[in-house]
């Protein structure tokens, strides 16, 4: 099954063409990167239904985001936003104006449809995969537990990316501004108790070859220990960073 345009209202444009940071909001990235090009990335990704961001909330949090390389098309995001925005979506980065092209809200027909429970959180398989090495045309791929099958999700193709190499992450990334009533930023205060995680991150390693899982042999992760708790503008010490499996399991809670 293809899903046919945007279900919900997309995230704000806090990502941009060539991911410059916006001078109004800090950054916090933390991520498992493969050490080599790869040519598609699967993973189980976590979802929150009870985050509710506020109206007046300006922050916005991509949590689990998925980019297998540089030379991909799409970057599958779990996204929340102010007003209770939340869902999955894809942003195109081979469109000539890069940005959101599908989305589906993270509503009760979603949780059904493709999640299920995770380390006791709903969560979805996701997949992003170059599906013709000479177009380079990559599609992602959500995991149906009703058809037991994968549904497609989007497609996009670029052959300039194909002089690209490396790159790629599967990550915790808000775009976040420090409240000035609290001193830390907006979701820190609004998250309280959630948990974002990515499980079972697989690679391809080779075009349309086999899966193997994310290791420290073959990804890079950033030590929990070598992380500011007030990286990133969060200043929030109840930020923790835990890697269960390296560098195939791994999340984030706020404790």
């Amino acid at each position: 099954m293809e899903m046919n345009g945007p279900r919900h209202g997309y995230p704000g444009a806090k990502k941009t063409a060539t991911r410059t940071r916006l001078s109004d909001t800090q950054h916090l990235f933390w991520a498992a990167a493969p050490k080599q090009t790869v040519y598609g990335a699967s993973a189980v990704h976590s979802v929150n239904p009870s985050i509710n961001l506020s109206a007046g909330n300006p922050d916005i949090i991509y949590a689990p985001t998925l980019d297998p390389s540089a030379l991909t098309c799409i970057e599958m995001t779990t996204a929340y936003w102010g007003g209770g925005g939340k869902g999955v979506y894809a942003w195109d980065w081979c469109a000539a104006q890069p940005g959101w092209r599908q989305g589906i809200a993270m509503d009760a027909n979603f949780l059904a449809t493709y999640t299920r429970d995770s380390m006791g959180f709903p969560a979805y398989q996701v997949r992003d995969v170059q599906t013709d090495a000479a177009t380079n045309r990559w599609t992602s791929y959500l995991f149906n537990y009703n058809t037991n099958s994968w549904d497609t999700f989007y497609s996009s193709a670029n052959t300039s990316k194909l002089s690209e190499s490396g790159g790629g992450w599967d990550a915790f990334e808000p775009y976040t501004n420090t409240n000035p009533n609290t001193g830390e930023g907006y979701y820190c205060t609004e998250t309280r108790g959630s948990l974002w995680f990515v499980g079972g991150l697989q690679y391809q390693l080779t075009s349309g070859g086999a899966w193997s899982s994310a290791t420290s042999a073959n990804s890079t992760i950033p030590a929990p220990s070598t992380l500011d708790p007030n990286y990133g503008g969060c200043n929030n010490p109840s930020l923790q960073f835990t890697v269960n499996t390296p560098n195939s399991t791994y999340w984030v809670s706020n404790d």
